[in-house]
């Protein structure tokens, strides 16, 4: 847990609390090693809010069992989708038709936040989880 305390990560939670407060979103790390999602199980997820009927969104990470660089990494993917939503961005409305496209975009959005917030996760480990994940997404991309 020495990455916690590294300053570069204090300052990424840090937003990472403050604007998820100014939009109603939640910051949630979990202690389980993985998080419900609609009936699944998975490292993190990103759920808008609904400001209409005044729902509060969430950003959720499992950090159970997990090494903290591999659950920054996947905070990092969420708080992508997050501000993805804040700018309204139209990859998010694709995500049904080609889910692997937006997933694909936010793992390059992921890892350009980890680079733009210095954050002390080695390269290889970046790598690693981005690989990771875009295999197991892999069955949803479009031929």
């Amino acid at each position: 847990m020495g990455y916690l305390k590294h300053r570069r990560v204090q300052h990424f939670l840090r937003t990472v609390r403050q604007q998820c407060k100014k939009c109603n979103v939640r910051l949630v790390l979990s202690r389980g090693y993985e998080v419900n999602s609609e009936g699944e199980r998975c490292q993190g997820y990103f759920n808008q809010p609904d400001h209409r009927l005044g729902l509060e969104g969430e950003i959720r990470v499992a950090t159970g069992g997990r090494r903290t660089a591999d659950w920054m990494y996947t905070l990092a993917h969420e708080y992508a989708h997050f501000l993805q939503w804040m700018r309204d961005d139209p990859i998010l409305d694709i995500g049904d038709r080609d889910y692997w496209t937006m997933e694909a975009q936010t793992e390059r959005e992921a890892l350009q936040i980890c680079k733009s917030f210095k954050l002390p996760i080695p390269r290889r480990v970046l790598l690693a989880e981005h690989r990771r994940y875009m295999k197991k997404i892999s069955k949803y991309r479009l031929a």
